[in-house]
């Protein structure tokens, strides 16, 4: 495998990794506000007068349900942390080291979907400049460093696809003398 391409499946490898943590993160988040209602919940139960028995059992089944959401979230949260561990174990290690020398069948395979294709492209390509002159210059800068630039001619407008030829023009024009 070259340099680059090994520098590409472990900045692949990284982009899983980042997108594992964030959305660990954005659980525990969730745990955090389920701990903070609860806690909520029960300052509000215990400083309800005891003689008022339907506002206490208000607040104490408004607690109960955050305690319950609560333990939802925190199982929630388990659950997915396991998940994401397995997620890079080291034969999924070894198929992402691979796929720089699968990308071509990859990307020709008809499952890929459009989605998968973007993201593979966005973590090749760092960046695209076009110009348009006569035709279309394109200049691209992969994340390796390697840059290529590519020719391309400007398509026709509509009408200049289906305006009728010159030739044809004089014919007709002969014919109706």
């Amino acid at each position: 495998m070259t340099p680059v391409a090994v520098q590409v499946a472990l900045s692949v490898q990284q982009e899983i990794q980042s997108r594992i943590e964030e959305a660990d993160r954005l659980r525990l988040i969730q745990v955090e506000r389920a701990r903070y209602e609860v806690n909520l919940a029960q300052r509000r139960y215990l400083r309800v007068d005891p003689s008022n028995r339907l506002v206490a059992g208000c607040l104490e089944a408004d607690w109960n349900e955050k305690l319950q959401r609560l333990a939802e979230a925190q199982q929630q949260y388990e659950c997915r942390r396991q998940a994401d561990a397995s997620m890079l174990n080291p034969q999924q290690r070894d198929r992402i080291l691979a796929l720089p020398t699968d990308f071509r069948q990859l990307w020709q395979d008809p499952n890929t979907p459009q989605r998968e294709r973007k993201r593979m492209a966005r973590l090749l390509v760092e960046d695209v400049t076009v110009i348009k002159n006569e035709c279309f210059l394109v200049h691209v800068r992969f994340k390796g460093g390697a840059t290529t630039t590519i020719t391309a001619a400007v398509p026709k407008n509509a009408w200049q696809k289906r305006r009728t030829s010159a030739a044809v023009i004089a014919e007709i024009d002969g014919v109706a003398q």
